[in-house]
């Protein structure tokens, strides 16, 4: 198995502005670095030994690295460079929008049509799906930092029957996907860096055990209805009322504590209970627990 992580760079003053930046070659901005910190605090990022990292060569990329793998060595891939926008590099839709080379660039064919001066989504796959066939049959774990266009464009063609549009498949700035490969087969895709080390998204034993225990007494509290009423004790009403509200207690924690973080379907909070390891049994990812942070 070969693991590669495709990895958007942190934003620059072009991502906060809405500008089209593909070859112009920005720092990251103030903000930009700091939320890459922000990540790193939280964990997901590690580069194990062995491991190649590569970046696209621009510097946002570069310090990306630097930022989230304390890097000062990395290979430079220049062919994961981000798409030329030509003519309409560094500008925004308001300051293009009445330009007809640039609606007619927006209306057509978004594959085909080349920027003016510049590079087409097909220039770019065909620059861009060779050399990350290079990265796979090289063999080795590699951590690619590069751009949204290029990942959007080598996740496209591994999954070209997925519901995803390319733009689907941009990640935030910092956040990418890693992809498992059973030789150059994909086999696995999993958002990076791992949602469930985020603590406010994490599933925690102390949680499950709560719902189970309001589901217990709520289920004690249901059947404690019909036995008033056969006893004529006259607190029917009290046993029902407190049945509906511990049900009801257990099923809003359930959902709001035991939601697994891929998917976002609720899980079971016995089988959560159950397991220091649990495996979703709507998408059947495998997490961890809160507390045990790697």
């Amino acid at each position: 198995m070969q693991q590669i992580d495709l990895i958007r760079h942190g934003s620059t003053i072009a991502n906060e502005q809405k500008l089209y930046c593909g070859k112009s070659d920005l720092p990251l901005s103030p903000k930009g670095q700091e939320a890459l910190r922000l990540l790193v605090e939280k964990g997901g990022y590690s580069l194990a030994e062995g491991r190649r990292l590569c970046v696209s060569g621009l510097l946002r990329t570069r310090q990306t690295a630097e930022i989230l793998y304390g890097a000062t060595e990395y290979e430079v891939l220049p062919a994961f460079r981000e798409i030329d926008f030509g003519d309409f590099e560094l500008q925004n839709y308001e300051q293009l929008k009445n330009r007809t080379d640039y609606q007619q660039w927006l209306s057509g064919d978004n594959a085909r049509n080349r920027c003016p001066n510049g590079e087409s989504g097909e220039d770019v796959a065909n620059r861009v799906l060779p050399a990350f066939q290079a990265l796979l049959e090289d063999g080795r774990d590699a951590i690619l930092i590069t751009h949204g266009g290029v990942i959007a464009t080598v996740m496209a063609a591994l999954y070209p029957d997925s519901m995803n549009s390319r733009y689907d498949w941009q990640r935030e700035p910092g956040q990418g996907w890693s992809i498992t490969f059973d030789r150059t087969k994909p086999v696995k895709c999993e958002p990076l860096p791992d949602p469930f080390l985020h603590q406010e998204k994490t599933v925690s034993r102390r949680w499950s055990l709560i719902c189970l225990a309001l589901l217990a007494a709520g289920m004690i509290a249901l059947l404690g209805a019909p036995y008033s009423a056969m006893r004529g004790t006259g607190r029917e009403f009290f046993w029902a009322a407190s049945a509906l509200a511990l049900v009801l207690g257990s099923q809003a924690l359930r959902a709001f504590k035991l939601r697994c973080p891929y998917c976002k379907k609720s899980a079971a909070p016995l089988r959560l209970a159950s397991s220091r390891r649990f495996a979703c049994p709507r998408c059947g990812r495998i997490y961890r627990y809160g507390e045990e942070k790697r």
